[in-house]
Order: structure tokens, then C-alpha cells, then sequence
């Protein structure tokens, strides 16, 4: 939770700290959001409980007050285990357990030291699987490398989903892969980004699968909601049903996206790796610079709630409770064989928490229940 923003939380303590410094040697006071303070002469901090269940979701709140007991929480660089957080509000993965201590600073004024400790959670209701979207295109000579290593990822670990966003070939969405390459930082192919919270550091070499480990601490995360899909075929008429269980009382807002994607696309793939001596025992060694017959999985098609998701109403968002919405997709000209649905959720934009919480997949046509 904390290591990820590490910069940027040290970029605002030192900014802090260091106008802190100029504040007490020579002013005696700080600008503050366009207004002048006093610097605390103490500060002391409080919890509203002192245990929390180690789900992700569960929080503790921590107040920050100064000696005129003035809360200052939302002005204090707050602390847990040496690390600086974000806000004042904290919560613990699965894989956090045990005694962590807490503390705040203000201009270089540091306060008490508190303690609280993780409950591990209740054995998960759902399984967590993960969620990857591979940035490809058929004219990227080094894709080969990655599709192949993707695959046989999957191929032993049947909770990981891989989906491709290709860009300027026959098979790119410009809509979408604009979209994401805009809202993730996406620059390059081939990159994978995870959960849509980071991206993978492939390793760059075919038979290394060393870098799977990428995906590990994603599926260490105890899933707190799961999810069921319904699916019928009519016609040109895909008709799905997308049910979401919930595990926790969850106030974050939440976006549901269902997409559709299709697998066994062949279209020609541009192959660095033909006749390339750097290269010995490539799997695409005699393959040709192009692939002609080259085989696409997971090649995004359509989405029913846009890329962005559906928000899922807050009322529904309640341990034991179950959300169900109903999409339709138009699949004229599109082999119904190859087609897959797939639903996932995840948090909305502008929110301290981020990412696909869970994902789910069918083939088309089939139903796939909570598991």
C-alpha cells in the first residue's frame, strides 16, 4: 500500500519540512493553503480503534490535533511503519498482519507513537483472479516474445486473464487504445499493465519466466467481491447478465466493465526474431519476418460499458448483497465460437484506493458462477 507512492509522498514531506524550517527561523510561521499559521508547538494523534481486520477494506482513522486541541489532520504528513501515507485513513492487505506503529509530523513537530494491530480475515468467500492488459500491434517485431510468454502464463494459472489493446493494425480499437494509453501512461508496446495499477517489468527473455512473478502480490490480495456471468446467444444478439457478490461493506465508488473479446484471431505479426543469431533457439527463429499465420488471444472487440466501467450503486455495495445489471451486444460478422465475455471490478477514478479489485470470463454463450 505504502511503498508504491514512496516519492511522492517524500516529494510533499520534504517540501513541508523544508519550508517548516524557513517558517520557524525566520517568521515564526507557515503559509498555509493561502493563509498564514502558527507552527504547532506540539502535536498528538488519535485513533478511532486500535485492531483492524487485514482485508484491504477495513479502515482505522488517525486525528491530528494541536496543542490547542485544533485538528490538524488533513495538514500533517501521517506515518505508518516510517512511511508516509496519503490522507489520514488507513487500511491493511491480507499479507499485512502483526503490530504496525503510527505517527504524524507537522513542519518538522512530530507526535506521539501509536500502535495497532491486524486481524487476519475470515477465509475468502471468492477467488482472486487477475486481470492484465497486454499494449500489442502486428507491426512490433519483439511481440512474438511477449504473446508467447503471456500464454504460457495462462496456460499454469488459470486466474489470470490476459487481454490485448492493439494499436494502429487491422485489429486496434483507436477508441480504446487511445483511451488507456492516455489514462495509464502508456507509450510503448509491448507493456502489460496489471490490476491497471502497474505495469509488468517483463524480462525480455522468451524462456525466463522468472518475471511471473510480477502478477504474484496481485493474487495475494484477499478478494472482497467475486463475480458470476450469464450468457445467451440469439441471433446476432449477445444478451449477458453480470452479477457482483459482495464479501465487505465497501463505501469506495466501484465500476463495473464488461467487455467482449475474441480469441484465435490469425493475422500476420511482424517477427524480429527470424534468422536472428542473438537470438539461438527462439521458438520464431524460422518463422519468417512476418508471421503470416500468427494466432491472437483475448484481442479486444466491443464493451457494452465502456472501458471506464458502469458505477455500481452505493446501496448495493454491502457484505452478503449481490448487484446484477443486464448488457446486450450486437456480434454480426464475429465468429460466436471464439468469443468471450468478461466482467470485472474496479475502483473509480480520484479515489485512494485504485485498480481492478476482481475479474470473471465465459466463453460466449455459457454461464460461469461465483467460485
Amino acid at each position: 500500500m505504502f511503498a508504491a507512492n514512496f516519492k511522492i509522498y517524500m516529494k510533499r514531506f520534504n517540501k513541508l519540512l523544508f519550508f517548516g524550517i524557513l517558517s520557524v527561523l525566520f517568521f515564526s510561521c507557515s503559509k498555509e493553503e493561502g493563509e498564514y499559521v502558527k507552527i504547532p508547538d506540539n502535536i498528538r494523534i488519535s485513533l478511532n480503534k486500535t485492531s483492524i481486520i487485514a482485508d484491504g477494506i477495513d479502515e482505522i482513522v488517525v486525528t491530528v490535533k494541536d496543542q490547542d486541541s485544533v485538528d490538524i489532520s488533513s495538514t500533517s504528513m501521517i506515518y505508518v511503519d516510517d512511511l508516509p501515507i496519503l490522507g489520514n485513513e488507513i487500511y491493511f492487505e491480507s499479507t499485512q498482519q502483526g503490530t504496525h506503529k503510527i505517527y504524524a509530523n507537522k513542519f518538522g513537530v512530530v507526535s506521539d507513537t501509536l500502535y495497532v494491530t491486524t486481524i487476519a480475515p475470515p477465509p475468502a468467500k471468492y477467488s482472486t483472479k487477475v486481470y492484465a492488459e497486454y499494449f500489442t500491434g502486428n507491426w512490433c517485431g519483439w511481440c512474438p516474445r511477449v504473446d508467447y510468454k503471456l500464454n504460457n502464463f495462462m496456460a499454469n494459472n488459470s486466474n489470470l486473464l490476459v487481454v490485448q489493446i492493439h494499436n494502429n493494425d487491422a485489429l486496434a480499437n483507436r477508441t480504446i487504445d487511445s483511451t488507456l494509453r492516455a489514462n495509464f501512461g502508456i507509450s510503448s508496446v509491448p507493456t502489460i499493465l496489471a490490476n491497471r495499477t502497474s505495469l509488468v517489468q517483463e524480462n525480455g527473455d522468451i524462456f525466463n519466466l522468472s518475471d511471473s512473478t510480477e502478477f504474484r502480490h496481485f493474487f495475494q490480495k484477499r478478494a472482497v467481491i467475486g463475480l458470476a456471468l450469464n450468457t445467451s446467444i440469439s441471433g446476432n444478439i449477445l444478451s449477458v447478465t453480470a452479477k457482483t457478490g459482495f464479501d465487505a461493506n465497501i463505501k469506495d465508488s466501484l465500476k463495473l466493465v464488461v467487455i467482449l473479446v475474441e480469441d484465435n484471431v490469425v493475422s500476420p505479426q511482424n517477427n524480429y526474431y527470424n534468422n536472428n543469431t542473438d537470438y539461438p533457439g527462439n521458438p520464431y527463429f524460422n518463422a519468417g519476418d512476418t508471421i503470416t499465420n500468427f494466432v491472437h488471444n483475448g484481442v479486444y472487440k466491443s464493451s457494452p460499458t465502456t472501458i471506464n466501467g458502469a458505477t455500481i450503486p452505493l446501496d448495493k455495495q454491502t457484505k452478503d448483497n449481490e448487484y446484477i445489471s443486464n448488457f446486450s451486444l450486437d456480434v454480426t460478422g464475429l465468429n460466436t465460437a471464439n468469443l468471450k465475455v468478461i466482467a470485472f471490478v474496479m475502483y473509480a477514478d480520484a479515489q485512494k484506493r485504485k485498480g481492478v479489485m476482481n475479474v470473471q470470463w465465459v466463453k460466449a454463450g455459457q454461464n460461469k458462477n461465483y467460485d
